[in-house]
């Protein structure tokens, strides 16, 4: 048996396929197993972060919302320790302004602290608007410590260097202790959450050229197999789209 674990983003399937450590692919001689090194289960835990991070981000937005960088003049950057409560004070006048509006704010919110001590932050929020105003004009009115940079999101719907960068990153900030916060990011509480589905598939099923379910077609440039290199049992991933209708 091996494990086939799937997560549904939108219009596509993430598939994973591996054999649990204590199974053996069958006519495969398996090698000796040996223990993870503290750099390589750190490594190993950064993906997972990463990887769960980029699902959270395209279930939630989408082309034309903000990736924004807030930045503070130098006289006007905080203390370290002073960073969450500003951070939290102008989420919570952005959400009262939405709520005015009539919109229900998003967003995921990470703190970067510069080479040379300056504090600003990450912001990837849902860009709204109407005919009175709209979500660049909220936050220039609200963020008054200095410059906000807009970024549109682009239309591919894979943001994993987004994720990448802003784990990597917060990473960092946090091994080096200049935080006190232990998160590496906030996130709203009304984002869609990514759902693994797992099950158990009997051995002889798994197959190198995957097949999709009716309906759906394999992105080819997503497949990937290889060979655990604790375990040396064989792993695979790759991703299913829906297929368009036609007319």
């Amino acid at each position: 048996m091996y494990i086939k674990n799937t997560c549904r983003i939108r219009d596509r399937i993430e598939v994973e396929k591996h054999y649990p450590g204590n199974y053996g692919a069958p006519g495969k001689k398996r090698e000796p197993k040996r223990e993870r090194t503290p750099e390589e289960m750190a490594k190993q835990n950064l993906w997972r972060k990463t990887r769960y991070l980029r699902r959270l981000i395209e279930l939630n937005f989408n082309p034309g919302d903000f990736h924004t960088i807030l930045t503070c003049r130098k006289e006007d950057r905080p203390e370290t320790e002073e960073a969450p409560k500003i951070i939290r004070k102008f989420r919570d006048k952005l959400q009262r302004e939405y709520k005015k509006q009539g919109w229900i704010l998003k967003y995921i919110i990470t703190c970067e602290i510069g080479k040379r001590g300056a504090v600003h932050w990450h912001m990837i929020i849902n860009n709204c608007q109407n005919e009175r105003t709209n979500t660049s004009k909220i936050i220039h009115k609200y963020w008054t410590r200095g410059r906000p940079w807009f970024i549109p999101l682009d239309d591919s719907g894979d943001y994993e260097k987004l994720a990448e960068y802003i784990v990597k990153e917060t990473a960092k900030r946090i091994k080096n202790e200049k935080t006190i916060e232990k998160l590496s990011y906030i996130a709203s509480r009304n984002l869609i959450k990514p759902v693994v589905r797992q099950k158990k598939v009997n051995a002889n099923r798994w197959q190198k050229n995957p097949k999709p379910p009716k309906g759906y077609h394999v992105i080819p440039e997503s497949i990937v197999n290889g060979r655990n290199k604790f375990t040396g049992l064989p792993y695979q991933y790759y991703t299913i789209k829906k297929n368009r209708r036609r007319g």
